[in-house]
């Protein structure tokens, strides 16, 4: 296992050589890995048994998976590029 000084000095290096959009998403990962969230199980349910659920019963049960679905479209590169078009004047 590498000298944990030798791969902070090589982590530090590596990230200030990228540019900033990809520090960012270092950034993020290093913080979802630092988070112990611990990854959602696929849902019981298919989406046609789900609908057929009360109402509370639905909410419950995708209540973590819309939490950590808002938190990827807040973190996630990929998905943050799109929130730029929510500033583009579209009308012709």
């Amino acid at each position: 296992m590498a000298d944990p000084a030798t791969l902070e000095q090589t982590l530090l290096e590596t990230v200030r050589s990228l540019p900033l959009p990809q520090q960012e998403a270092v950034l993020n990962f290093a913080r979802s890995l630092s988070s112990n969230r611990s990854p959602l199980e696929p849902l019981p349910l298919s989406l046609q048994q789900i609908a057929k659920l009360p109402i509370c019963d639905r909410d419950r049960l995708l209540a973590p998976y819309i939490v950590a679905m808002a938190e990827d479209f807040q973190t996630d590169p990929e998905l943050t590029e799109f929130s730029v078009l929510d500033t583009e004047d579209w009308e012709d």
